[in-house]
């Protein structure tokens, strides 16, 4: 389960501590037993982020209540704030279960309940037309899909020429696409056990090295990347059979004839918008989704391990 803190609170406890900031300690003094040997740090641009300067967006999810038809979701970035695009009564904040008291006041995260209406709109010029990128979430997935695949977040014009999107397919693959005019650039892991994925929180890194190459794009799963290699991985179903062609995926694609413009395209998260030519209702995330940040580079294995180790509490 992930908990989080802001970063003055933070630095209140480090300075407590007798931890500088800038220190990636391997536990922390000042939280309660369970919770030691993990950081729990909120992923501001402190020193510990991992690129923290080429973060663009950073959306916390904290708050209390429904989130009603056009109200605003803040980003810790400026001008990047999200705005509830369509009216429901089920898009919400709630409070993460058994949060330490010291930090009880941030811990809150989104509920969605895969309903056409609980997404999120993003319109920023941070997010338009990335030379590179990485999209970093936390998620507790309550249902998986059973006839299309699900969008965690979507940029695109209907998967036309421009933008980019990720999928959990019904196989249970995790997929990454960047739209290109003629055939995508695009990666899918080889499948993921639902018993894994479902109701409990994990962490989701999916990168993007600006190219249009078949290895340009890299999906991690709680702090490795997700790739399998032959041997038991208890995330995995163990059932791949392309695996040694696609370097440890199930599928790795380049694109071809380039890519257009994505500026016009509202940036979503949880869903696709009721204008795209996807069923809304159909591929929309139902669970809880938390700590969504978004950089305008791709970052290195090395980094995501260090952001999954900082951010995860138990």
């Amino acid at each position: 389960m992930l908990n989080k803190t802001t970063g003055s609170i933070m630095m209140i406890l480090l300075l407590a501590s007798g931890i500088s900031q800038a220190q990636v300690p391997g536990a922390q003094t000042g939280l309660p037993s369970a919770f030691n040997g993990q950081e729990c740090k909120s992923p501001d641009r402190a020193a510990w982020v991992p690129q923290a300067n080429s973060i663009v967006a950073l959306w916390h999810f904290d708050g209390t209540g429904t989130i009603a038809n056009a109200a605003t979701v803040k980003s810790v970035i400026t001008n990047t704030d999200a705005t509830a695009t369509i009216a429901s009564s089920t898009l919400a904040y709630a409070a993460h279960s058994a949060a330490p008291a010291a930090i009880s006041n941030f811990r809150q995260h989104l509920t969605t309940t895969g309903t056409a209406g609980d997404i999120l709109g993003v319109n920023s010029t941070a997010l338009d037309n990335l030379s590179a990128g990485t999209w970093s979430f936390w998620i507790n997935i309550s249902a998986l899909p059973t006839t299309k695949a699900i969008r965690f977040f979507y940029k695109s014009d209907n998967n036309s020429s421009r933008g980019y999107f990720s999928t959990l397919e019904p196989s249970g693959q995790l997929g990454f696409i960047k739209v290109h005019s003629s055939s995508n650039q695009q990666v899918f892991s080889c499948p993921v056990l639902a018993s894994y994925l479902t109701n409990s929180w994990h962490h989701i890194v999916i990168t993007w090295d600006g190219t249009s190459a078949g290895t340009a794009s890299k999906i991690y799963l709680d702090g490795t990347e997700l790739k399998y290699t032959g041997a038991a991985d208890p995330r995995l179903t163990g059932s791949c059979p392309n695996w040694s062609s696609y370097n440890g995926y199930n599928w790795q694609q380049a694109g071809t004839g380039g890519f257009n413009s994505d500026a016009t395209y509202k940036f979503y998260l949880a869903g696709v918008p009721a204008s795209s030519a996807s069923n809304p209702d159909s591929t929309a995330f139902n669970g809880k989704m938390d700590e969504f940040i978004i950089w305008n580079t791709a970052l290195t294995a090395a980094d995501v391990t260090a952001l999954y180790k900082h951010q995860k509490c138990n």
